[in-house]
């Protein structure tokens, strides 16, 4: 089982070696990742050939499967078990279930990404350190496209619509992390990978005109709300929620205060650079209207030297 490297985000690749696997036909193929995607558990013969095989006579469908394990098994170069827990293979196949051999040798993409969301799952992004941070990141690069992009199959699209949740809650837990550090570049672009998901996804809206505003980017930051209010209206026929307006208002008026920098953190280069830039474009503001302050103080002043002069009385000749 050496150097068995299977990976199902975006499109089926199995290796062995770094070599492409031949051979694999489509039940085969599909027997295959049904199992690794279900592989904490036994299956038996009659659900296998009931979810593969849907539209099929059971008596059909489960020739079908034995054809399927049988041809899975050549691929695989013997590689599945016999009906004992010991096996050395990748699945172990009993008389009335099948399973993927929990002390086979393997690297599956999903599983990975998987073990790296429920270790982290429950970690706020703001408390997250810099190597959880890191595995975090990796996890979401292995997410190369959605679970086997080209299958339409029920048990698929499951699958994929709930990995794909997994993906969305990564990103936006990293957004908040790169939020909290004030390293608002990085988390602007995870939260708009997220849009391009699930453009109606109102909690990343709100992130996303928090960093833009804070960024000193305060017109994007109200177009953001824009772009939430018609994608609600768009996809469910609803106004932005009560939570999202008083955060518009918020901007609008100048009035979302910054959040609180922890003693312990450390400024990111790109982080101080955007300081420094929101700080010049504040004093920037101030100048502006301390001048047009001063400006008109002018005015009044030339005014009222003018209408002194209109009422003072001639002297005599």
């Amino acid at each position: 089982m050496a150097g068995l490297t299977i990976r199902l985000f975006g499109q089926i690749s199995v290796q062995r070696d770094g070599q492409p696997l031949p051979g694999l036909l489509s039940k085969a193929l599909e027997l295959l990742c049904y199992l690794l995607l279900h592989r904490e558990r036994s299956h038996t013969r009659e659900a296998l050939a009931a979810v593969l095989w849907p539209d099929t006579p059971e008596s059909l469908s489960r020739k079908y499967l034995r054809q399927a394990v049988w041809r899975l098994g050549s691929t695989l170069s013997g590689q599945v078990g016999p009906a004992r827990e010991g096996s050395e293979g990748l699945f172990i196949v009993n008389p009335g279930w099948i399973r993927v051999n929990p002390q086979a040798s393997y690297w599956l993409d999903v599983a990975t990404f998987e073990q790296t969301y429920n270790l982290h799952r429950d970690i706020p992004g703001e408390e997250l350190t810099d190597s959880q941070t890191q595995a975090l990141e990796a996890a979401v690069v292995l997410y190369g496209g959605d679970l086997i992009e080209v299958w339409y199959q029920d048990w698929c699209i499951l699958e994929r619509n709930r990995l794909q949740l997994i993906w969305l809650a990564m990103l936006e837990q990293l957004m908040s992390h790169y939020e909290a550090k004030r390293s608002y570049a990085k988390g602007i672009a995870y939260g708009q990978r997220v849009l391009r998901y699930d453009p109606a996804r109102e909690y990343t809206h709100r992130y996303l005109m928090r960093m833009y505003y804070r960024a000193g980017d305060r017109t994007t930051a109200l177009r953001q709300y824009e772009r939430c209010a018609a994608a609600m209206a768009k996809y469910f026929d609803l106004e932005p929620s009560h939570e999202t307006v008083s955060l518009y208002h918020l901007l609008r008026s100048d009035r979302l205060a910054d959040p609180p920098r922890q003693a312990t953190d450390a400024a990111y280069p790109g982080d101080l650079l955007l300081g420094l830039q929101t700080s010049l474009d504040r004093i920037q503001a101030s100048l502006t209207d301390l001048e047009r302050q001063v400006q008109q103080q002018l005015t009044r002043s030339a005014g009222c030297q003018l209408d002194t002069r209109r009422i003072t009385p001639a002297r005599p000749g």
